[in-house]
């Protein structure tokens, strides 16, 4: 085959991936989403540095330092600037497609107390809403929020789309401030009851938290930003998006589902910083802070709010890239762009480098959870010496000999009386039967022709029947507790001075076995630890050190470390004349 074929060849395998890439960020507020999306629509060649440090310490050492110069080096060649797709800017779309009576009274109810609605309406009536040269495009945004027509456009409208999309940023920016003019706090309340009113009936009504559930409305967000991502494609036949920002995790497996190029990657700060950030820059007090962090940690009271409202610490869960942003030197943000460069260059062109220590320890433990029989939520841990070699995995389940809470069913315990499956307890206490009786007549009459195994939580029920939270009910050894005990188990060797990798983050009762056993570095997934970390491990003289994990995990490990053919292969095709 002519060289010229064999280089053809090569590009047309890696083709599909040029083409299109869509990124969707999440992140606790003030983590920097959208510092990271704006990194990638603004340079016409990727931003990256040589050398990146926190304070005096390189961010990538030893061999991750040749990684990175690969990574970097594909970056300079191949970069091409993002379109960023904010959520905030569709809000606003959603907003301008609305009465401005409507949008009034919403906005009014939108925080506690709420706000004279006089006030908004002034600012409705002769600030940035009325402006004419955003109204004139009303019928483009109704087109994209209409989702009961087949979205189309002329060749009119499409030209002038980009334009749309700067205006409808511009007009975001000066509501924010109009908005926040009546009350420092009134944008936040105001978006943030915008999306949770789109998700619940698909459009915004300032009546919607009385309103009918609408379940078709979970994913109206999501496909408006869907129809924006096919007209782009249509206008470019190379596109790279990034959405700014996912905190919804039912929005973020819609695209999951929908798109073999979508990554969700989290970008993650330390509180410390993040909290200095806010209060410095944005005057955030510190009740509003918790505010907020009760807000995206899922912790809503309102109707379906598992459905309609923030949850960042899911969407965390969920993401296939976890990015550390430290934010303690204003305008440097040298480690986000070093961190986005070495997962851009991996989107084109998978397996340019091995994936990092940090990355292939946790991955382990991210599939260990899989094997978690817990119907609330799976956990997988991996514990190493000093130089990372696995010693055992562990994760959170029943202990070995018992049934798997997702084995087990209402039905089961009724009818079987299983000796090996449910407990004496379960099978002789009247108290807990009848309560668990009364729970499979509601689940079996609704949902009876599923073909669901019908599972139930021991705990959940033994704590509704004493009025209690209490957690020593749970049936499931924690993941990193069943990862200790197998050393004890199988006469492991020591673990002191070794590590702890979790996919989650450890318990104040998980954190206290970690310390005693001297592990020196506890990694986690999730940012959200509780109180373990300043009451646990930050006491004593020989504290481990909590670090937030940084890589590709999941799906995301396998999409950007799995080359499409050997690299040794790809370079001799491209060089070679047969």
């Amino acid at each position: 085959m002519p060289l010229k074929k064999n280089q053809e060849t090569i590009s047309t395998l890696f083709a599909e991936r040029k083409k299109f890439v869509l990124i969707g960020l999440t992140g606790r507020t003030g983590s920097g989403c959208t510092t990271a999306a704006n990194i990638l629509e603004s340079a016409p060649t990727f931003p990256t540095v040589s050398s990146i440090n926190i304070g005096n310490t390189p961010f990538y050492q030893g061999n991750d330092v040749l990684r990175y110069n690969i990574l970097r080096e594909y970056a300079l060649k191949n970069f091409k600037k993002f379109y960023s797709i904010k959520v905030s800017d569709l809000i606003s779309a959603y907003l301008l497609s609305t009465d401005a009576e409507e949008v009034a009274n919403f906005i009014s109810k939108s925080c506690t107390p709420p706000v004279p609605i006089e006030k908004i309406s002034e600012i409705l009536k002769n600030g940035e809403f009325s402006r004419g040269n955003i109204k004139k495009y009303r019928q483009s945004f109704e087109k994209i929020i209409d989702h009961s027509t087949k979205f189309t456009m002329t060749d009119s409208e499409k030209s002038k789309f980009n334009l749309i999309l700067k205006m409808v940023r511009v007009f975001t920016a000066k509501f924010k401030m109009e908005l926040n003019k009546i009350n420092p706090d009134l944008y936040i309340y105001t978006y943030q009851a915008a999306g949770n009113s789109i998700r619940k009936i698909g459009k915004i009504s300032s009546n919607y938290q009385e309103m009918e559930f609408i379940p078709e409305s979970i994913f109206h967000l999501p496909e408006t930003i869907n129809r924006i991502i096919k007209l782009i494609r249509k206008i470019n036949d190379h596109v790279f998006i990034v959405i700014d920002a996912i905190r919804n995790p039912f929005e973020a497996r819609f695209f999951k589902d929908r798109y073999s190029a979508f990554y969700l990657v989290s970008v993650n700060a330390p509180d410390d910083d993040r909290k200095s950030y806010l209060q410095d820059v944005h005057k955030f007090s510190v009740d509003k802070f918790d505010e907020i962090e009760l807000r995206e940690s899922g912790k809503t009271k309102i109707s379906h709010a598992d459905f309609i409202s923030q949850n960042v610490k899911k969407c965390i869960e969920m993401a296939d890239i976890h990015i550390f942003n430290p934010r303690n030197e204003l305008g440097n943000n040298n480690v986000l762009k070093a961190q986005l460069a070495w997962y851009f260059s991996l989107m084109l062109h998978p397996g340019l480098v091995t994936p990092r220590t940090i990355e292939r320890v946790m991955q382990v433990a991210y599939t260990a959870k899989s094997n978690s029989g817990c119907i609330s939520r799976q956990v997988g841990a991996v514990i190493t010496d000093h130089e990372n070699s696995t010693k055992a995995i562990g994760w959170n389940d029943v202990a070995k000999g018992q049934v798997s809470c997702n084995l087990r069913s209402f039905e089961g315990l009724m009818n079987s009386f299983d000796e090996i499956t449910y407990s004496k307890y379960e099978r002789n206490s009247s108290e807990f039967r009848n309560a668990a009786q009364k729970r499979y007549t509601e689940i079996s009459s609704i949902d009876k022709d599923s073909g669901r195994n019908h599972s139930y939580c021991f705990k959940d029920i033994k704590n509704e029947m004493d009025k209690k939270g209490n957690q020593v009910h749970t049936r499931a050894l924690h993941a990193e507790e069943n990862a200790f005990l197998q050393l004890t188990k199988h006469g492991g060797m020591g673990i002191q001075g070794g590590k702890l990798y979790t996919t989650a983050s450890p318990c104040e009762l998980c954190a206290k076995k970690a310390y005693q056993l001297g592990i020196e570095e506890i990694i986690y997934i999730d940012p959200y630890p509780g109180i373990a970390q300043d009451h646990i491990l930050s006491i004593g003289s020989k504290q481990p050190q909590l670090i937030q994990f940084t890589g590709a995990v999941g799906k995301g490990f396998h999409q950007l470390y799995e080359p499409i053919l050997p690299y040794k292969d790809e370079l001799d095709y491209i060089t070679s004349d047969n």
